[in-house]
């Protein structure tokens, strides 16, 4: 039985497909078996899993051939972690979410069980929540629900969106389980993301500074976590992998800000930095 179903979603460029992958990696390293699912278009979550290796995503193999059975879409990566990349339609055609759908699909037509996995982490695009890439929470699959931010405006605009169908599919047992401060530009923001937390009943579950190795790590292929396994950057990720699976699970619902309340939190926001 699955004991942590985790959805990671963030503003494309915030640093989730980062964090998911060395969660994955923490979470391997707890001997359990560990199911990580890209569920963006670029098809390119599971790479630093798979040692800087590409996988053909699910709908780059259906296009390409009817003969499918579970080994044309899942590829095993560093410590045992099951990779499987949900990929989407060429540029301008067809829904970007679509991969998503058929991913799951798929899994149920070759029998692929997501409960053989003691972790299931997916890998969200949240630059919009549209059906699509809402379904590991409209349809159950993801029971937590952690989002990657910066504290930019960009960030919380979509950190708030994310928010809003939380709260929608709460009573499907989704869950938020909180924010994650990435500051790869600058921790500038930090403050921004911590008052967010507080306007919407969340909270920040960790903060990752700049670290000039997380740039690296990726250039080799590699986790940051794997890389510089005794670095500050992978003892954050560490304890924050922890704390995920140590938590009740059971947060109330958060408390997403509609358009004006957003518009005003933004105001106060840069009365506070401008003083």
């Amino acid at each position: 039985m699955t004991l942590l179903s985790l959805a990671i979603y963030g503003k494309g460029g915030s640093g989730k497909s980062t964090v998911a992958a060395a969660l994955s990696s923490c979470f391997a390293d707890t001997t359990r078996r560990v199911l990580h699912i890209g569920c963006d278009p670029k098809a390119d979550s599971s790479r630093l899993l798979l040692s800087g290796k590409r996988i053909r995503s699910v709908m780059g193999t259906a296009l390409k051939t009817d003969l499918l059975d579970a080994s044309s879409i899942l590829m095993t990566g560093i410590k045992n972690i099951t990779c499987i990349e949900a990929g989407g339609p060429e540029p301008g055609v067809g829904c970007a979410g679509r991969g998503i759908t058929r991913t799951f699909e798929l899994l149920r037509d070759l029998d692929v069980s997501l409960n053989d996995y003691d972790m299931v982490i997916y890998d969200v695009l949240g630059d919009v929540v549209c059906g699509g890439f809402a379904t590991p929470m409209k349809d159950g699959y993801a029971r937590q629900v952690l989002v990657v931010a910066s504290g930019s405006i960009l960030s919380l605009l979509a950190a708030n969106n994310i928010m809003k169908a939380v709260w929608r599919f709460y009573r499907n047992g989704v869950r938020l389980a909180g924010l994650v401060g990435n500051y790869h530009t600058g921790d500038r923001f930090r403050e921004n993301l911590i008052r967010f937390a507080q306007a919407t009943g969340t909270k920040v579950l960790a903060h990752i500074p700049h670290d000039p190795e997380v740039q690296k790590a990726e250039e080799s292929g590699m986790t940051i976590r794997d890389y510089r396994p005794d670095g500050p950057t992978a003892a954050i990720l560490t304890d924050l992998a922890g704390d995920l699976l140590t938590a009740g699970g059971d947060n109330p619902k958060p408390r997403p800000l509609d358009e004006e309340a957003f518009e005003a939190f933004l105001w106060q926001m840069r009365d506070s930095t401008s003083t």
